[in-house]
């Protein structure tokens, strides 16, 4: 796990599927796949965002990172497709809350790169 959030804030890709699968496998600390993204690669997303707010990073350093992170959402997406299945299959709302109505929320910090537009 700790290797997922290195290989984010480093912004290296070589290793993130073979990492990625490895935490996958480990069922017992990640009984759903999204539990990967909103663990690990989110603590090294945390990261990147904390140092690029800090000025300890810049924006291709944290193109790279969000690359990675694109990376490895990539390679987990077909298993939480079928985790989604199986829920909506069982009636379960464990992973979908199975409301179809969609809801999406896009924002920006003040102080951060969009403030120019």
């Amino acid at each position: 796990e700790e290797r997922l959030s290195h290989a984010l804030v480093k912004g290296i890709d070589k290793y993130i599927d073979g990492d990625t699968e490895e935490a996958r496998l480990k069922k017992d600390k990640y009984p759903l796949t999204l539990n990967i993204i909103e663990g690990p690669l989110m603590d090294g997303m945390n990261i990147v965002g904390d140092r690029f707010g800090a000025g300890k990073m810049f924006l291709p350093q944290v193109i790279k990172s969000a690359r990675v992170m694109k990376k490895a959402v990539k390679w987990l997406l077909p298993y939480l497709e079928k985790e989604k299945a199986e829920a909506q299959a069982n009636n379960d709302d464990t992973v979908s809350s199975g409301n179809d109505q969609k809801l999406v929320v896009l924002a920006t910090v003040k102080g951060d790169v969009h403030d120019d537009w």
